[in-house]
């Protein structure tokens, strides 16, 4: 593998580099904090097999923080190579620099205060994103969060021959919800930009306040449903080992929606509930694509783990589904004044 620090002294950063430390725990890039004598930044190495035309990840980026650079949320900037451009190729990858930004990540949301102010921080960056025009960014990951695409990815997979007998139960789980989890894509949402991947751990906040300050692992800025973005925050931040913290996921919610409800439609308000239940039911399924298919896509530290993650997102699931029905009632009251 190229040396990180070698790649790290071919972008624009002032001083010398000192220290070049794995950060993070990614299920998809290689990234490491970058230290000099002078300043600070986060090097990736992007995976080209997820990402094959890093150009437009950046490009993407540099719209959108243009985008928000009055807004009350911010986007990691990026550092050029020496250069010029935004890439470093080293070794048939592409490399990346961003700035990084003040602030800690959070394993877990520690109460409602945390759940309202992340609800509250996602309601900005949308609100923030509202009348950009989703066609000025370039789709880098076509298919993503778009369910029939990885149905179909799923069936393929089912064609390659027996399984055993766990691996044969959260199929089951699959075919029971496959027409329910296809309706999503058919609201008649209109397409936005979103940020993608909005879990609880792409949000730095403030150590004191707990106050997100920034979103961060902007590689999914792409046109797509605020609904995948809201649920999929729900889903990271309120749900663990099988268990749906409702009180929490409603914090969150209510706060979203304060900040987006005068830009929403009425079909985004009316699927929300919708969205929490089905953004883990995907990942369930991609986590079970990956594991039928070789763990190919998330990294993996023992064969099994992908299916263990799949696993526990049904669990999280099944878990919505036993309080859908309080889910939606309290959605309904939170959100009673209607969007447009």
């Amino acid at each position: 593998m190229t040396d990180p620090a070698a790649v790290a002294a071919r972008f624009a950063l002032p001083g010398r580099v000192v220290a070049v430390e794995p950060l993070g725990r990614g299920l998809i890039n290689d990234t490491w904090r970058l230290v000099t004598t002078e300043a600070r930044g986060v090097l990736q190495r992007l995976n080209g097999a997820v990402f094959p035309r890093p150009d437009r990840i950046m490009a993407n980026l540099r719209i959108v923080s243009r985008h928000l650079a009055a807004a009350p949320i911010r986007l990691p900037q990026p550092i050029p190579p020496v250069d010029g451009g935004d890439l470093v190729v080293a070794d048939g990858h592409a490399w990346r620099l961003l700035e990084h930004l003040p602030g800690i990540t959070l394993t877990a949301l520690r109460d409602l205060h945390d759940a309202a102010a992340l609800g509250r921080s996602l309601g900005k960056l949308h609100r923030g994103l509202a009348d950009l025009d989703p066609g000025r960014l370039h789709d880098t990951l076509p298919g993503f969060h778009e369910m029939a695409h990885y149905l179909s990815q799923f069936d393929r997979q089912l064609t390659d021959g027996p399984v055993d007998a766990e691996t044969a139960s959260l199929i089951e789980f699959i075919e029971a919800r496959r027409a329910r989890a296809l309706a999503l894509e058919e609201t008649g949402s209109p397409r936005r930009v979103i940020h993608g991947d909005p879990k609880l751990d792409n949000v730095l906040f403030d150590p004191r306040s707990r106050t997100p300050l920034a979103w961060i692992d902007p590689d999914t800025l792409k046109p797509g449903l605020w609904l995948w973005d809201v649920g999929d925050c729900v889903r990271s931040a309120c749900g663990a080992g099988g268990r749906f913290r409702l009180e929490r996921a409603l914090a969150l919610l209510g706060s979203w929606w304060r900040e987006v409800r005068p830009v929403l439609t009425r079909a985004e308000r009316d699927w929300v509930p919708e969205a929490v239940w089905r953004l883990p039911f995907e990942l369930g399924v991609r986590f079970l694509i990956d594991h039928l298919a070789g763990d190919r896509y998330f990294k993996v530290n023992y064969r099994g783990e992908n299916l263990e993650r799949a696993r526990g997102q049904f669990a999280l699931t099944a878990a919505i589904e036993r309080q859908g029905g309080e889910l939606a009632r309290e959605w309904r009251r939170l959100s009673a004044a209607p969007g447009r």
